[in-house]
């Protein structure tokens, strides 16, 4: 045998090192995707979505169409709920979301937008809100509202109430919980 054919004992111990890191990063990798999945689903079983059990008072589902600077906060119903501004701004004393809506009560009927909580990238909930009041019809208003978010977070989706008066006394609920696409961060 010559020098050549041989492997000195630092490159062997090299090469199993090497083989055996490939090994460890090729089964470690879906192990810890697969253990994070299990984690989230008992997690979820065990604790809830974060959601109040009320299947009517949510209708958002993974296709629901994201809502930008323009669109109509509840497209269902005969009034326009137009989102005028949305914006996180990032403070020293913390992440503020602000927003406005442009509410314009085109039926013949009092109407009334309710913006409720509001859910973070993350999944943290953020209680606020704000309310029009009573509009008469034809009347119109610009409604804003501020939420005071964790730091480095935006929000997600945020749940939206219109209350149309009915001929009877009564009231109709138009519930959809908004889903926002990015909503820009300004300092």
């Amino acid at each position: 045998m010559t020098d050549t054919d041989e492997t000195p004992d630092g490159d062997d111990v090299t090469r199993r090192w090497l083989i055996r890191a490939l090994v460890a990063l090729g089964l470690g990798i879906p192990v810890a995707i697969e253990g994070a999945t299990l984690v989230g689903l008992v997690e979820s079983w065990l604790f809830g979505d974060g959601e109040n059990g009320d299947a009517a008072a949510s209708t958002t589902t993974a296709s629901e169409p994201v809502t930008a600077v323009g669109d109509d906060l509840l497209p269902t119903t005969d009034r326009a709920e137009t989102l005028a501004e949305a914006t996180v701004y990032a403070r020293d004393d913390g992440w503020r979301f602000d927003l406005t809506v442009d509410v314009e009560n085109r039926g013949d009927r009092p109407y009334e937008l309710r913006l409720g909580t509001v859910t973070t990238q993350d999944g943290a909930r953020v209680e606020g809100g704000a309310s029009t009041g009573r509009l008469a019809a034809g009347e119109s208003v610009s409604l804003s509202a501020s939420y005071d978010l964790p730091d480095g977070e935006t929000p997600s989706t945020m749940s939206v109430v219109g209350v149309e008066s009915v001929e009877s006394g009564g009231e109709r609920f138009t519930r959809r919980d908004v889903r926002f696409g990015n909503v820009p961060v300004r300092g």
